[in-house]
This record gives C-alpha cells, sequence and structure tokens, in this order.
C-alpha cells in the first residue's frame, strides 16, 4: 500500500522551529544592543576629540596672535590676555558630569563677550605652562586624560617641555598610558 504525504507539520516540528528563531533573536538583541553601546561611546569619544584638537588650534592661534598670556592661579581663570581694545581669557567651569571639566574661552570685544565652550573628556585635569631657561617663548597646556581605575597624576610635577617622566613619579605614573598625556606647544 502506498503512503500518503501528510499536508502539514507537526506540533514538534513547529516548537522546535520556534525555539531556534527565539535563540537567534535573543542573541541577535543582545548583539545590538552591545552595538548601539559601542557607537555611542565611540561618537563621545570622537566629540571630546574634536573639542580637544578644537581648542588645539584656537590655542595656539591665541598664542600667536596676543603674545605672551598672563597666567592665573586663582580662582576658575586659567590664562588671560589683554590689549587696549578685547580681551581674552581662559577659564575652567565644571561639566555635566562629576569628573568632567570644561575649557571656555571668553573673548570680551567693544562690550560684546563671545563663549567658546570645549569638553573634555572625562577625569580630564589639564594646566598652563610658561617655559623657563631653554624653552623660552614657550607656552604649554598640558592635558592628562585618566583611565578609569587610575590615579590622577599632579600635572605640576610633570615637565610639558621635556616628554620623559621623571623617576621619582614613574611608579605612580603607568607607562602604559603615556598616550594620556598630551601637550599643546605654542610659540609667542
Amino acid at each position: 500500500m502506498k503512503k500518503m504525504k501528510r499536508p502539514g507539520y507537526t506540533l514538534i516540528e513547529l516548537i522546535t522551529v520556534m525555539a531556534v528563531m527565539s535563540v537567534v533573536m535573543g542573541v541577535s538583541v543582545v548583539l545590538l544592543v552591545q552595538l548601539f553601546d559601542f557607537q555611542r561611546n565611540t561618537d563621545e569619544y570622537a566629540d571630546r576629540s574634536r573639542a580637544v584638537d578644537h581648542l588645539t588650534v584656537v590655542f595656539r592661534n591665541d598664542v600667536r596672535t596676543y603674545g605672551k598670556p598672563e597666567i592665573l592661579t586663582d580662582g576658575t581663570a586659567l590664562l588671560r590676555w589683554t590689549t587696549e581694545t578685547e580681551t581674552i581669557e581662559y577659564t575652567a567651569q565644571p561639566g555635566e558630569f562629576p569628573e568632567q571639566l570644561n575649557v571656555v574661552r571668553t573673548e570680551q570685544k567693544e562690550g560684546e563677550n563671545r563663549f567658546e565652550t570645549y569638553h573634555l573628556p572625562d577625569r580630564t585635569t589639564f594646566r598652563f605652562v610658561e617655559g623657563k631657561d631653554d624653552d623660552t617663548g614657550l607656552i604649554a597646556l598640558s592635558l592628562w586624560i585618566a583611565p578609569l581605575g587610575t590615579e590622577m597624576p599632579n600635572l605640576d610635577e610633570l615637565n610639558p617641555f621635556d616628554r620623559t617622566i621623571p623617576k621619582d613619579i614613574e611608579e605612580r605614573v603607568n607607562p602604559k598610558y603615556a598616550g594620556n598625556w598630551r601637550t599643546i606647544i605654542a610659540r609667542y
């Protein structure tokens, strides 16, 4: 006797296919969430890198245009140029997050104030240093972007004009993070 072909699938076959599809969908959702998170982190890093790059260009242009700045140590003001018609000032302001600082450049010209805010990466510390001795005529903006889990170094102990790390603080500054120390030097 000839067997007839049945017209459908069994319940076991349908449940097996549905189980496989749910596993595939679950893995896909997890991968998509990770991909979106990675993209968001990459975009934030790129935005902050562009801010530091733009700050570099503006800082160098200010030093070339206005000459030797006044380096300030009191309050939030860090650096200032004063001419007969305008004042350029760099200040440190708290950022959106607890460990974030922003550099704000204020240009006061003929009663008008213009502000530019540079959002630095989280856990960044910075300082302005004027060159001495062999480095006379130079000014440096020294930035340290501390990775999570590392200690913030005291930038007063690091010479931005000498890219080597002194032996007495070498233990505190892990050499594998040397790329996180960025120095922008300009000549006035």
